[in-house]
């Protein structure tokens, strides 16, 4: 299968060639990073799926993390768990990680332990490698600015004392002060042990999400803070932007750096080919539709070119036209509403008992990728597919996402979680931040100032990443729904991202709390958030005499903005 999939990989023949030759090469001439970007939609992830394969025919161990690792724990447990199914168990790194699990579940569980330890026992599973560490909290690492910096050193005096008396042991207080500081070296003592054995391949995709949380992390281990790694390691990653200069500059002679452009003329007709297009004038334009992208090349050559000449080529009919079945079809639009799909979200949309075929389904469309049991459209046919039911049925559009946003409500719900703890746990933040993004999508006029107080709370108590994905769910929604206000908003927020992406969280958090209390919200950044998704005095519905909040509009109105 293997072997297959090598002979129908078209283009990025340098790449896996030079890839290829460096797992080959002696030490002294092996680079060790690889950093892949380009474009969405260039490519990318595939090229390092392929990566992956040469390191396996290369008898490597490979592991593979993305986005969906919320943080460094995640991380480093994916890293492990990959390995260990391929034969390089991580004994030590699996020892001090269960540990940590079970230390980490009995402190949330204990009814006795002070309400300051489980919030920050849960914050060190939130944050990580952000920020130099604050002189109130030598050693607490990424902790020290996910709370209140007048808040820090007591809470860390009460959280010691209160793990010390717990546990007894300060090697355990500092596992779940600092995990990843305890986690990695022996991670890294497992790598150089299996490494004896075999060459190991570590990827990181979607680097632009990732790389805020990530980086700062593999700058470490590459300056050997947690012990010398094996010269069998080779790293990747893949992101739409090149690796920093300022941080990677010293690097410069183990690293390559790969910007990926659009396919040649000649790999794009070589791909046609290969998908059954033959007509040389088709191929032309397909080529001028897709400008070189490899999903669109793709997508519109499985459809078997029919009506392609349509000045709308890229849009749904064109990823649509080689599923024969109308209703099918309908299904492939409607999916596209939601950002992530599993079987439940599914079945809000269409009735429970279709949503486990329509799953199976989706799962085969070349334009949805699947990763752990969740599938996700790329982005450039989702936003062609939401453009398209919210302009053939607006109404519908708004009552789906109602009932998104409802689904999403339940499930944080069911979570169970009390009080603000809430806030510290990452499978409810996610819940809370796909509720809202429906919420916008079906009545931005009522939800837009309880997002932006959330953005405002995050500021204050997460790590810039979950910052940002508040930022990405006012973009999104501003470009799925077209909303004037939400389109406006989503234009101003961007003011406070760096172009390296780098968010001013304290002035977003200042610039929100005085927009909201102007426009009457109330108090905006107290210590404890508002109940999420619930009734609230303090709501605000943008109306006539509010639309100087952000901009006004009715759904449709604005131009949508782009990713």
């Amino acid at each position: 299968m293997r072997q297959r999939q090598g002979s129908e990989f078209v283009g990025r023949r340098r790449q896996c060639d030079a890839f290829r030759a460096n797992l080959r090469a002696p030490v002294a001439e092996r680079k060790f990073v690889f950093g892949l970007h380009g474009q969405a939609g260039i490519g990318k992830t595939f090229l390092l799926r392929q990566l992956r394969e040469i390191s396996l025919q290369h008898s490597a161990l490979v592991a593979v993390t993305d986005d969906n690792e919320s943080n460094l724990v995640r991380v480093l447990a994916a890293i492990a768990r990959q390995l260990a199914g391929q034969g390089g168990e991580a004994r030590k790194f699996a020892q001090r990680f269960a540990d940590y699990e079970q230390r980490h579940d009995e402190v949330l569980s204990d009814p006795q332990a002070p309400s300051e330890a489980r919030e920050l026992v849960m914050a060190t599973a939130v944050r990580f490698g952000l920020g130099v560490v604050r002189a109130a909290a030598p050693g607490l690492g990424p902790v020290a600015d996910a709370v209140p910096p007048e808040r820090i050193q007591e809470w860390v005096e009460q959280c010691r004392g209160y793990l010390a008396r717990r546990f007894g042991s300060q090697a355990d207080v500092r596992l779940l002060l600092s995990p990843v500081e305890e986690l990695t070296p022996c991670l890294v003592d497992d790598l150089r042990k299996i490494a004896h054995h075999r060459q190991l391949v570590v990827l990181f995709d979607n680097y632009e999400r990732t790389a805020e949380v990530v980086e700062p992390w593999l700058l470490r281990l590459l300056h050997g803070y947690y012990g010398e790694l094996p010269l069998g390691l080779v790293l990747g990653v893949a992101g739409q932007h090149p690796l920093d200069f300022n941080n990677w500059g010293e690097f410069s002679s183990i690293l390559v750096s790969w910007r990926l452009d659009p396919f040649t003329a000649e790999e794009s007709r070589t791909l046609l080919g290969r998908k059954g297009v033959r007509d040389p004038e088709l191929a032309d334009v397909i080529l001028e539709l897709s400008g070189g992208l490899p999903l669109l090349l793709a997508s519109l050559a499985e459809s078997g070119g029919d009506d392609v000449h349509d000045p709308t080529g890229m849009a749904v009919a064109r990823f649509l036209n080689f599923v024969p079945e109308q209703e099918s079809r309908d299904d492939a639009v409607l999916a596209a509403l939601p950002r992530v799909l599993d079987e439940d979200v599914l079945a809000v949309l269409r009735e429970p008992g279709r949503a486990v075929g329509l799953f199976r389904w989706l799962r085969e469309r070349p334009f949805v990728h699947e990763d752990q049991g969740q599938l996700k459209y790329h982005h450039v046919v989702r936003e062609k597919m939401v453009r398209y039911e919210r302009g053939r049925a607006p109404r519908r559009f708004r009552q789906h996402h109602q009932a998104l946003a409802e689904h999403f409500r339940q499930r944080r719900e069911e979570l169970g979680l009390p009080g603000d703890s809430c806030w510290f746990d990452w499978e409810w933040r996610m819940l809370l931040v796909e509720e809202f993004y429906h919420r916008l999508c079906s009545a931005a006029h009522r939800w837009l100032p309880e997002a932006l107080h959330h953005c405002a709370t995050a500021c204050g108590i997460e790590a810039e990443p979950a910052v940002h994905a508040w930022l990405d769910v006012v973009a999104a929604a501003a470009r799925d729904s077209a909303t004037g206000a939400v389109v406006t908003c989503a234009r101003d927020l961007q003011r406070f991202v760096a172009p390296g992406g780098s968010v001013d969280r304290a002035e977003l958090r200042r610039y929100l709390t005085r927009r909201l209390e102007e426009a009457g919200f109330g108090q905006v950044v107290g210590a404890r958030p508002i109940a999420p998704g619930g009734e609230s005095e303090n709501r605000l519905v943008l109306g006539t005499a509010d639309q100087d909040f952000f901009g006004g509009g009715e759904q449709g109105s604005a131009p949508v903005i782009g990713e």
